[in-house]
């Protein structure tokens, strides 16, 4: 919500407060913010939010009304906290927005192009400018000619088509942020975790890493933002940027980098800082990272920290990672199709500010993707906040999303979604939110406020993610959902594959609740044993075959596992068929066909003749059915002593 100052001649002021993303503003009724004075057309002006920016465009003049920013006739300009806009005799004075970028007041001289000298020019403190007066809106002055040095890094108007370019990135508005917390008082690998969530929330930067070149741990990574996976680098890799002494290309684990080395000021590298090829190939980005490389040199000299890795006096050490980065993604276990899409439609929409429906059968996993998407998003650092709709009754849920007011001597518990802001909200199982909350989440959506105890309208910066074991299609036409809160909660949907869809992923899964759980890996179990998880149809789908494995984990620990192991349910031997509302007798007979099919080439481990003669059919139909079904190949399964 902006907040205005409007002044009108006489000295009389009012506060106007709105909320919209495109504000209007002129002396017609209309208008977003009416302004009502002498020079001030029907539509004179509009702000706007573009980004990270808030800007200010002029939409019509006549004599004697050109807008004044700060002193200046201006067309359009970017507006921050505390400019004035004159027009005509009115003075509209902006109280909050964004922090005013001290480069479009003053900007240090260049001192050279080298790396070191733009990094010294940009920690340099600004100058501060005098405070223009406005002329007369009568008889305005002449614009004085003032001299502006070159800043230290070129904006990016001046480039051409560069990925940068596109976003409207400039460098120049990023400098005091960075430095800030370069310079903070805490540990080098909290800075440096600083840094990169700045950089992937702010500009194009979403993969960034700064890694150690300490002896034991070189390669591994201090800090680091990723979309994607930024492998460790090699020792031959780390040797190889110290010999070239500057930026160098590396290919590692498939994926192509740039390396940038972190120097001292006269000094050997203190550590390295990555960005993928994609990323360093814009000209403005390699230039921002060698940089930013530099500045860190320079700022771990004036603070005499310990090269990145190494135990020093100076601060605490930063955390040892022993393993590659690896992408939150991976958090999502299987390398089926279905699972491999899930994995690239999770990763296109993390950075979407779009509220998000996930739906799939209970136990598939919906929150686990939930989990994923606040971790691959810009909202990582900010709260990730759960609550259940079917937890409590309406009324305590409510209470417990805006709080309550407390006993007289105690202070007023906040709710929930004040908890989430700048965050994400996970609601589980939304089909089954009652009324009053549901009319409460439509106002978060469509207006991006809440109404918080006492009356007051509170904006509220929170993405929204829910949950549902079932198509909430069925539950509006029911009449107990909004159709209205529906088509704005539904703007991205996920749908979350069966286990039953993807059973190739078992034996991924089972590895990966034994390292959770302590139970037994893949590899423990028997050919039978494991037919048999791969032949039941799951109807708790994952979160039922993660049960098996923790009471495997109780039982037997990690050893070996036999059919008799296992419940009596996985070795029973029939076809189990789970119908549809809409299956026809087609549909029911291939269902069973693939099943059956399924069955016996698990029986004779993927060979396709024995399993032709079982079925009685020649060897060509098998391999006919098998394409037509899907159906994989088991010869991996081989026969175990």
């Amino acid at each position: 919500m902006l907040s205005f100052e409007v002044r009108k001649p006489g000295g009389e002021s009012e506060i106007r407060k709105v909320h919209r993303d495109v504000i209007h503003l002129g002396a017609s009724s209309g208008n977003d913010l009416v302004v009502r004075a002498r020079g001030v057309l029907g539509r004179h002006a509009r702000i706007s939010v573009v980004g990270e920016e808030l800007r200010l465009d002029v939409l019509g003049t006549a004599p004697g009304s050109d807008v004044y920013l700060n002193g200046s006739i201006v067309k359009t300009a970017a507006l921050a906290s505390g400019d004035r806009i004159q027009i005509g005799e009115a003075t509209i004075t902006l109280l909050n927005g964004p922090a005013p970028n001290p480069n479009r007041i003053s900007a240090p001289p260049p001192r050279g192009r080298d790396a070191l000298s733009m990094a010294a020019a940009a920690l340099a403190p600004p100058v501060p400018a005098p405070v223009a007066v406005p002329p007369s809106p009568r008889a305005p002055e002449p614009r004085p000619r003032t001299y502006e040095p070159m800043p230290a890094v070129r904006p990016v108007e001046n480039r051409s088509s560069s990925l940068s370019a596109a976003q409207g990135f400039r460098l120049a508005d990023v400098w005091a942020e960075v430095f800030g917390r370069l310079r903070s008082s805490s540990t080098l690998d909290e800075r440096l975790q600083e840094v990169a969530s700045y950089l992937s929330s702010s500009t194009p930067v979403h993969s960034v890493a700064f890694l150690s070149v300490a002896e034991a741990s070189a390669g591994e990574a201090v800090a680091a933002i990723w979309k994607g996976t930024l492998p460790r680098l090699a020792r031959r890799a780390v040797d190889e940027v110290f010999s070239a002494g500057g930026p160098t290309d590396v290919f590692e684990a498939g994926m192509r980098l740039r390396v940038y080395p972190v120097v001292r000021p006269g000094a050997e590298a203190v550590g390295l800082l990555v960005l993928p090829m994609e990323l360093a190939a814009d000209p403005l980005l390699n230039e921002l990272a060698i940089a930013l490389a530099a500045a860190t040199g320079f700022v771990h000299a004036e603070r005499a920290d310990a090269p990145f890795g190494e135990r020093g006096a100076a601060h605490a050490p930063a955390a040892v990672i022993t393993a590659p980065l690896e992408d939150p993604a991976t958090a999502v276990v299987g390398s089926s199709l279905a699972i491999q899409n899930l994995r690239v439609s999770l990763q296109r929409i993390a950075s979407a500010r779009a509220p998000v429906l996930i739906i799939g059968d209970v136990g598939s996993g919906k929150t686990l993707a939930a989990e994923t998407l606040h971790a691959l998003s810009p909202r990582r650092p900010r709260p990730l906040v759960r609550i259940a709709a079917t937890a409590s009754t309406a009324a305590a849920l409510e209470e417990d999303l805006l709080g309550s007011p407390g006993p007289a001597d105690r202070r007023r518990r906040p709710g929930r979604l004040f908890e989430a802001d700048g965050g994400t909200l996970i609601i589980e199982e939304v089909s089954d939110l009652p009324a009053a909350t549901q009319a409460l989440l439509y106002r978060l959506l469509e207006a991006r406020e809440v109404v918080a105890p006492g009356g007051r309208s509170v904006p509220l910066d929170v993405r929204v993610i829910g949950t549902s074991s079932r198509p909430l299609t069925r539950a509006v036409e029911e009449g107990t959902f909004r159709d209205d809160l529906y088509y704005r909660l539904s703007a991205l949907t996920l749908r979350i594959p069966t286990l039953r869809d993807r059973k190739e992923d078992i034996p991924a899964l089972l590895d990966a609740f034994a390292a959770r759980h302590g139970g037994p890996p893949a590899a423990s179990f028997d050919v039978e044993a494991m037919n048999a998880l791969l032949d039941f149809n799951y109807a708790g789908n994952v979160r039922e075959l993660e049960n098996e494995v923790r009471r495997l984990a109780a039982q037997l620990g990690t050893g070996p596992v036999r059919l008799a192991d296992l419940e009596t349910k996985f070795g029973d031997e029939h076809v189990e068929l789970t119908l549809a509302e809409s299956d026809d007798l087609k549909e029911i007979v291939e269902k069973v066909e693939r099943q059956v099919i399924e069955r016996v080439m698990r029986k004779v481990r993927g060979n396709q003749s024995l399993g032709a003669r079982l079925l009685n059919i020649s060897r060509g139909s098998l391999i006919a059915k098998m394409k037509e079904y899907d159906i994989k190949d088991f010869r991996y399964l081989k026969r175990q002593d």
